[in-house]
């Protein structure tokens, strides 16, 4: 039996703690041989729960790339130093699984494009959980098939309860200059699904969004939904001992609670996004609007609708409810495992990380200056032209 193929991961957080757990299941296949984490309580909560016995801790994510025995490395650090880490292990001759989104720049992406190129045959995964979750892997297949025909139009949204906008603007993730913004940090997914489902590339984009509900004059909401005996309140649900701040409406910000975009793809399909930070009903929703049909599918609840024209067509419906991100994490990692033992491409490659956080750039440049933005040149110097 041949010897586990050694990995490594750069930033020890939630999501570094939540794949390694799957891939601990997969000993007899992949072997955790370093971390570096510079937060000492976030690196002594992973430590408890993942390290593996052949797991040492890396004073600097140099000494963990010059490590022979790691050949994969999951870069899991904050959105701001993902360029820094992805192109130095593509330097190191690593293959990269990087967590979303790859980039907080144009010129970064751009970088980590170039440096993937000079590396040769090496792999590249981006970790867009959501490709691998039945619901949407269902969507594709009913839209690749033309179930409703040809997609002209799509409307999605991802709007989120108040723990987890609070959750947001009390952490790093408030601050564009580690983020790169909300569009970004959190909704690069969605314009990957966008991408995808699609099966095109956005032209042209624009936005609207600001700051109306986490600013100080709606400070009184923390009392006015006062929380039950034992419970935190609403707004700090979520609050973690990493959080700086207490307060998400009195916090040092720049990025908005609301955004909307309009986006124009090269294949004439458009579609709009919604986002807004604090709903008392959380919904991640697509509807998409056919030449034969309409397609609906939401992925908190797990539900898929599908109906064709006609005077008595039925109308399909599924149910994909289950664990988090859709069931999508255990099916990633298997499928990550697969590529790094067996070389195999992987189901969403750098690629599409590339692209999704393109697109969220776009939007939110789009948004800070209130224009349309067209995508088209930075597509060429990525080499996606038409």
């Amino acid at each position: 039996m041949s010897e586990p193929v050694g990995y490594g991961i750069i930033g020890a957080g939630a999501r570094a703690a939540c794949l390694a757990g799957y891939l601990g299941k997969r000993r007899e296949d992949v072997s955790l041989q370093a971390v570096i984490e510079p937060n000492e309580v976030v690196l002594d909560s992973f430590l408890k729960r993942r390290a593996q016995p052949a797991t040492r801790v890396c004073e600097t994510y140099e000494e963990l790339l010059a490590d022979p025995k790691i050949s994969w490395v999951i870069v899991a650090s904050p959105n701001y130093l993902h360029k820094e880490h992805i192109t130095s292990a593509f330097e190191a001759g690593k293959h990269v699984f990087a967590e979303k989104p790859l980039a907080t720049s144009i010129e970064d992406c751009v970088a980590i494009n170039d440096a993937h190129m000079a590396a040769g045959n090496l792999l590249f995964a981006t970790g867009f959980v959501l490709r691998y979750a039945p619901l949407y892997r269902k969507v594709k297949q009913l839209l690749d098939e033309g179930s409703i025909g040809s997609v002209v139009s799509v409307q999605a949204d991802e709007n989120i309860t108040a723990a987890h906008g609070g959750h947001v603007m009390t952490c790093w993730r408030r601050l564009s200059k580690f983020s790169g913004s909300h569009m970004l940090e959190k909704c690069c997914h969605d314009m990957d699904l966008l991408n995808w489902l699609i099966g095109s590339l956005p032209a042209k984009v624009a936005s609207f969004g600001g700051e109306n509900i986490f600013v100080p004059e709606n400070a009184a909401l923390m009392k006015k939904f006062a929380p039950p005996e034992g419970r935190k309140p609403i707004y700090l649900e979520w609050h973690s001992p990493t959080h700086d701040r207490t307060d998400p409406f009195t916090s040092e910000k720049d990025v908005v609670d609301n955004q909307v975009a309009i986006l124009e793809y090269r294949n004439a399909v458009r579609a709009t996004f919604q986002a807004v930070m604090s709903c008392a009903i959380p919904e991640r929703r697509m509807y998409f609007a056919g030449t034969e049909g309409t397609l609906i599918a939401e992925l908190y609840s797990g539900k898929l609708q599908m109906r064709r024209l006609g005077y008595d067509e039925p109308t399909a419906s599924y149910d994909f409810s289950g664990s988090m991100h859709g069931g999508g994490d255990e099916v990633i990692c298997d499928q990550l495992v697969e590529t790094m033992t067996k070389g195999t491409q992987p189901a969403c490659s750098g690629e599409e990380g590339l692209t999704s956080a393109v697109v969220s750039l776009g939007i939110e440049q789009a948004r800070l200056e209130g224009k349309l933005v067209d995508l088209e040149p930075t597509w060429s110097r990525l080499n996606m032209s038409e």
